[in-house]
């Protein structure tokens, strides 16, 4: 009957998971399904593709940067270069997150010559491979940090606590968005490490060294992906101790040969790829490829800004994690384990963060440095559920109902975030905006049914607004929709902003329509956006315009415009 009850469990278990799964895919899909490619919305996109260029570098250029593409540096935002002079195929970023995308990255690559596609490592496909590979990893990292909180709290507390973490804080944009980024794949391998140290502490079965081994080639890859990631070690090496004789102890059998051994190969095998990446473009084993980027900062550490500045202050965009330093507290007050480590590595961490030289880690959401730590912070809220059974009703109502609006918040920041915060570091006008969207002026160019560009037409009809009719409103961006159906993949066709006086041109900007129209919707009606940040002040004498510059004179639909001033 047991046996049964087990069997049973299991199933639903698993059939939990496929539900998971599921819905991260489509969400990860509906994320992108408009991405399009080559523009600042995909996935390979500036430090993104610093990370994945070393896959298509090995495995079809053979690092031979004259081969690349032409200018692919630029049409995936300068996240690397190619310096056709040497050769060479430069990243600043470690190989880390691309030898964990590469299983999926051989996978797109082979379905791309069975479905006749260029099978040339950036193009149409070749964008689903960091959302494949956060898909897999989202779901790793989650299935071990749900194994390892299962050895502190019941199974209840254990889905309430991953389900809070995932969807209440920065996690979900890196798993759901910015796929391509570092954090979700050492999210992964931070709750896989944790779980196995917790196994190697419960010493109750023979293949402890085993388990040792698989440790050491993870958190070495966990270095290699992010050297800060260090700072997990403490808390692996400190977790569940309970007394200074214990922790002396631990001291002495790490200190063992054989331990010093394995780690040493371990490390050795897991940067040897870096190494040699190093010497093929400096000329060095061991070289800094971060040179004039640092941290500058380590004398006046920008605290206040990494927590509280609308450019990605950690609690701004996921307050959430306030309620991870009351579970902190509230550990070390009831004299809970692992509750001072894990506030002193969030201390120590965001003193080196904050060192950086520049505090918000450039376009991002959140201080998302902290993303991989959620797996220590873990803990902390999985105590804070297991409290709310011993509250007063009134009290865990009031609880779950302030862990519920903060998820909430965080998810309405996500969906509302434009990827790289525009304005200062207290502008908190700017930050607002985001939450509230305060459209300050409206016009539509009612095409009357639909506009067909013939080869002949270079334009679309444009949409006109004089500045002397709003020049009392103030405005920093202007937004401009309207509905294509494009017929060529390679269309150069682009949605024009222009800003124009009698005399001269202000301000003229331009997005390629199909960097927002994948290769499947071609000949289907897409809708197509693109955001304008405009001058600070306009003359009354100039005139806005928005429309169609049909460059090659293609054949293309195009509906209405929507002007809007934000």
């Amino acid at each position: 009957m047991h046996q049964f009850i087990r069997f049973l469990n299991s199933i639903r278990t698993l059939l939990v998971w496929i539900l998971i799964t599921t819905l991260l895919a489509l969400l990860i899909s509906n994320r992108h399904h408009k991405s399009g490619t080559f523009n600042w919305m995909t996935p390979l996109w500036a430090d993104q593709a610093g990370y994945y260029v070393y896959l298509p570098g090995l495995f079809i250029y053979h690092f031979d940067a004259k081969s690349f593409p032409e200018k692919i540096e630029e049409k995936t935002g300068l996240g690397f270069s190619l310096d056709l002079e040497k050769n060479k195929v430069i990243s600043r970023y470690t190989c880390g997150t691309a030898i964990l995308q590469a299983p999926f990255f051989l996978i797109i690559h082979v379905l791309a010559g069975i479905l006749n596609q260029p099978q040339d490592g950036f193009s149409g496909i070749y964008h689903k491979v960091p959302d494949l590979a956060a898909l897999f990893y989202c779901i790793l990292g989650l299935f071990f940090l749900r194994k390892f909180l299962l050895f502190y709290y019941r199974n209840r507390t254990v889905w309430f606590t991953i389900l809070t973490l995932f969807f209440g804080t920065n996690l979900y944009y890196y798993a759901i968005d910015s796929t391509g980024m570092s954090h979700i794949y050492s999210f992964a391998l931070f709750a896989v490490v944790a779980w196995l140290t917790k196994m190697m502490l419960l010493g109750e079965t023979k293949r402890t060294y085993l388990y040792f081994i698989c440790w050491s080639l993870l958190f070495a890859l966990i270095v290699l992906i992010r050297p800060s990631n260090i700072l997990l070690f403490p808390f692996l090496f400190c977790l569940d101790c309970n007394s200074s004789a214990e922790f002396i102890q631990r001291v002495k059998r790490f200190l063992s040969f054989r331990v010093i051994l394995i780690l040493l190969v371990s490390s050795f095998i897991v940067f040897l790829p870096q190494f040699l990446y190093w010497k093929y473009v400096s000329g060095s084993y061991i070289t800094d490829s971060y040179q004039g980027f640092g941290f500058s900062n380590w004398k006046s550490p920008k605290i206040l800004e990494l927590w509280f500045s609308p450019n990605n202050g950690l609690f701004l965009y996921s307050p959430l994690y306030l309620a991870f330093i009351a579970g902190m507290l509230l550990m070390i007050k009831n004299k809970m384990r692992n509750g001072w480590v894990i506030l002193i590595t969030f201390l120590v961490a965001t003193y080196i963060f904050a060192s950086w030289f520049i505090f918000s880690f450039g376009c991002g959401f959140g201080s998302r440095n902290y993303v991989e730590f959620l797996v220590l912070f873990s803990l902390p809220l999985g105590y804070i559920y297991s409290l709310i059974p011993e509250f007063r009703i009134g009290k865990r109502y009031l609880i779950i109902l302030l862990i519920f609006g903060l998820s909430i918040f965080n998810l309405r920041l996500v969906y509302s975030y434009n990827r790289c915060f525009q304005g200062g570091d207290w502008d908190f006008k700017e930050y607002v905006s985001f939450l509230v969207k305060i459209r300050k002026y409206h016009q539509t160019l009612d095409m009357k049914g639909l506009e067909h560009m013939a080869p002949e037409n270079e334009y679309s009809k444009t949409l006109y607004l004089q500045a002397g009719k709003i020049y009392y409103l103030k405005y920093k961006k202007a937004v401009v929709r309207t509905e294509v159906t494009l017929e060529s993949k390679d269309s150069e066709a682009a949605l024009v902003l222009a800003i124009e006086t009698p005399d001269t041109t202000l301000y003229w900007n331009a997005f390629r329509l199909k960097d927002q129209v994948p290769d499947g919707k071609l000949h289907k009606k897409q809708t197509v956006e693109g955001e304008f940040w405009i001058p600070a002040s306009i003359p009354k004498n100039a005139t806005i315009a928005t429309y169609i510059w049909n460059k090659n004179k293609e054949t293309l639909t195009v509906s209405e415009f929507d002007l809007y001033l934000e």
